[in-house]
């Protein structure tokens, strides 16, 4: 069934999906002329034309970095290059937009915000980077060994009260030196290998065993000047339990970054949830039908947050089914290329 599955996306999907399943999911060696041709399609998609159009002169996407003005119907900047990114668009408006992020001011509205303070939105843009496959620069490696460390953080805990403590109005605080993986730090370690030591695969190993215990984990902020500031994302997601409609496009994308990972192996507390997705929507499409029968905003919708549909329009259950299944079966292929 999971073949015919996947020839069902070969046959059918838009140029995004025939191009990403054939090549990272049937892994063939795609040649010049069909990667050229690839392109040429997935640049004329209208989606991706409606999103180049919002690219300004320098290559930045609209006036925002990670939140959209309200009412406005221009993504961010990283919603945008994560789009084109996951797109397979490769093209020389993908590299001004990430070429513009080098440049003094690239951090827009975010760098003198609060957040800014305890972040400085450098975890944002080294995601940006790894998963263009940028891994051998600084902005990348300052942020891998950051990930690392929130990994450890969770590894070395007893249980969540190591973590935090009880701050004004009842909120928990991370201690001093303290913080637990957030969606930016799984993206960076997806994406880049140099961290996969021994050592430090067993040590997330370890984390991922305790997140399975504690998920979901309540509310915790860093600590400011002003007041608590909540985390780019947190890793609090009920994603240790089978999926549901609600988790959506959370807890798909849980599973992928951790599969890149190598942490969704058969040792893996976590596998078993996804095994049993992939066994229902794989051979039941009743089910598939179910899981994908509303549009879903997270799953159409491009943001740091949330975005996960290539297909043209997910108004369509055909398309919506055909970006549910493509996840489903590339996180499938990471499992299998452990074997």
């Amino acid at each position: 069934m999971v073949n015919n599955a996947l020839e069902w996306l070969i046959n059918e999907g838009c140029p995004s999906i025939v191009y990403r399943a054939r090549k990272e999911i049937r892994q063939e060696n795609i040649t010049d002329a069909e990667y050229a041709n690839y392109q040429k399609m997935i640049l004329e998609e209208e989606k991706v034309q409606r999103i180049l159009s919002w690219q300004e002169e320098d290559g930045y996407f609209g006036t925002r970095l990670h939140t959209a003005p309200s009412r406005s119907k221009i993504w961010t900047h990283e919603g945008c290059v994560r789009y084109l990114l996951e797109m397979g668009l490769d093209n020389e408006c993908v590299k001004k937009s990430l070429d513009v992020m080098l440049k003094p001011g690239w951090g827009k509205e975010c760098e003198n915000s609060r957040a800014a303070s305890v972040f400085k939105y450098e975890l944002i843009r080294a995601s940006l980077f790894a998963q263009a496959g940028i891994q051998d620069d600084e902005v990348v490696n300052i942020w891998v060994d950051d990930a690392v460390q929130a990994f450890r953080c969770v590894a070395e805990a007893e249980d969540i009260s190591e973590l935090v403590y009880e701050g004004k109005n009842n909120k928990l605080i991370f201690k001093e030196n303290i913080f637990v993986p957030v969606i930016y730090h799984l993206r960076i370690l997806a994406f880049t290998d140099f961290w996969r030591t021994e050592e430090n695969i067993k040590m997330i190993s370890i984390a991922y065993e305790k997140l399975y215990k504690w998920l979901p984990l309540p509310p915790m902020y860093h600590d400011s000047k002003s007041h608590p500031v909540a985390p780019l994302g947190n890793v609090c997601w009920q994603v240790n339990q089978n999926y549901t409609e609600e988790q959506g496009f959370v807890w798909l994308h849980f599973y992928e970054m951790s599969a890149r990972m190598g942490m969704l192996g058969e040792k893996s507390p976590f596998r078993k949830h996804f095994e049993n997705l992939k066994t229902q929507v794989i051979n039941n499409e009743d089910v598939l039908v179910e899981c994908t029968k509303k549009k879903n905003g997270a799953f159409v919708g491009w943001s740091g947050y949330s975005g996960i549909s290539l297909e043209r329009d997910g108004r369509k259950q055909q398309e919506r089914m055909r970006d549910f299944v493509f996840r489903v079966l590339l996180i499938e292929s990471f499992l299998m290329s452990e074997l």
